[in-house]
């Protein structure tokens, strides 16, 4: 299991990959459809795991007037500013791009009326405390009532049925990865590296929120939520929306 994604998007392919996105693919008709029902848009708002600013530059052309965008990786917030240079118009200078690990955030309690980690970016950290970590800090920076919105692999769906039962049949037998921490962890291998990713159950996320003083609100598969047209359905395939509230 890598200590860290951090290579793999740090790799100029991938920046490059994410800058054409936050350009050509924009934001998805479901991640407007929650954000315009649960994050306000004249309070400041936390993005983590921002890329190339495909959500927070949306946001900013579509109203949102405080907007901070974090990523861990240097590469991708050079590559968001320079995606916000070129697209200036329509942001209105809303939006503040900043490196940030969001295990360790460097904002005071209370911060923020809302937050957002899109794209799954949540469950890539490589390990459960890691992830556990990342909420309870964002919690923190959370205003009392404050909403948090993120998306996650959905290990319980008709469509990846099969191959999670394969998994089972290695975790049971001792034949799994042994790089990999418990059962839901996959290794994705590709040419521009390893990516760790989780899909995580859903009552492992209910328990996870509950552990880090949140409610859950909505649960919801993107395509329950709202059609998406082609780039977007070539770029990300299903997941699963979660809708917690502090």
């Amino acid at each position: 299991m890598p200590a860290s994604n951090l290579p793999y998007f740090s790799h100029p392919d991938v920046v490059l990959e994410y800058a054409r996105a936050a350009v050509s693919v924009g934001l998805w008709e479901s991640e407007r459809v929650l954000c315009e029902r649960f994050l306000p848009k004249d309070a400041p708002l936390l993005e983590l795991g921002c890329g190339a600013g495909r959500v927070a530059l949306a946001l900013a052309r579509a109203g949102w007037s405080d907007i901070t965008a974090t990523d861990f990786a240097p590469a991708m917030i050079d590559a968001a500013r320079e995606v916000a240079a070129t697209l200036r118009a329509g942001t209105g200078g809303a939006v503040r791009f900043a490196v940030a690990d969001a295990t360790a955030l460097p904002f005071a309690d209370a911060s923020f009326a809302s937050a957002i980690f899109a794209f799954n970016g949540l469950f890539m950290l490589p390990a459960a405390a890691a992830r556990e970590g990342a909420l309870r800090e964002i919690r923190r920076v959370l205003r009392a009532g404050g909403v948090f919105i993120f998306t996650a692999h959905a290990r319980d769906t008709p469509r990846t049925a099969g191959h999670w039962r394969d998994e089972r049949r290695r975790w049971c037998s001792g034949a799994q990865d042994p790089a990999l921490e418990a059962f839901g962890d996959y290794r994705h291998s590709t040419p521009r590296g390893d990516v760790f990713i989780r899909a995580a159950a859903g009552d492992e996320i209910r328990a996870l929120a509950e552990r880090c003083a949140f409610s859950v609100e909505l649960s919801a598969m993107r395509s329950e939520i709202a059609p998406e047209n082609e780039r977007v359905r070539e770029f990300s395939d299903d997941t699963r929306f979660w809708v917690l509230r502090a």
